[in-house]
């Protein structure tokens, strides 16, 4: 089985609400630690600065 993170980003206007990504990693990597799987940085997908209103992800579509 291959273990893979996938994190997104949408910045909003004001640059203030949104989430960075090394959190979403974190979360992502605790969330399968808990599960004996390990995920490496390599093993990440990450679509930075991509609205959620889209399905046009690179980085998904890859995954």
């Amino acid at each position: 089985m291959t273990i893979v993170g996938y994190c997104r980003l949408s910045r909003d206007e004001d640059k203030e609400n949104y989430s960075s990504i090394e959190e979403q990693k974190r979360i992502i990597k605790e969330y399968a630690s808990t599960r004996n799987w390990n995920i490496d940085d390599k093993d990440f997908y990450i679509d930075d600065n991509v609205s959620g209103y889209t399905f046009n992800r690179a980085e998904f579509t890859k995954m």
